[in-house]
């Protein structure tokens, strides 16, 4: 049997919250993955400069984290990006929870 095409008219378009959510979660882990390479190519001595940035991108996981579970609010949307920023800044978030951990003990 032949598929059928199938085609959607519906109004709903993706969450700009979700999109947002998505952006800073992926700059957060581009973030970590590059301070994560310089304090080893630095031996650990990376100093104010490394620990400035990490605390900017623990900052974009939790707005990336916040904004992701306010865009599931939003009626009539698509919640794609909504999704996948939620987990994106959830992972972002517990790999800054790990180093700090790993650093205080």
């Amino acid at each position: 049997m032949a598929k059928k095409k199938m085609y959607t008219f519906s109004e709903r378009r993706h969450s700009r919250k979700g999109i947002t959510s998505t952006v800073l979660g992926s700059i957060s882990v581009v973030i970590f993955i590059a301070l994560t390479y310089f304090a080893w190519w630095s031996y650990g001595e990376g100093g104010a400069i490394l620990g400035s940035l990490g605390v900017t991108g623990i900052v974009f996981a939790l707005c990336g984290l916040v904004s992701g579970l306010t865009s599931f609010r939003e009626k009539h949307i698509l919640y794609t990006f909504s999704k996948a920023g939620s987990i994106v800044s959830s992972v972002a978030l517990v790999l800054w929870i790990f180093v700090i951990l790993l650093g205080v003990s």
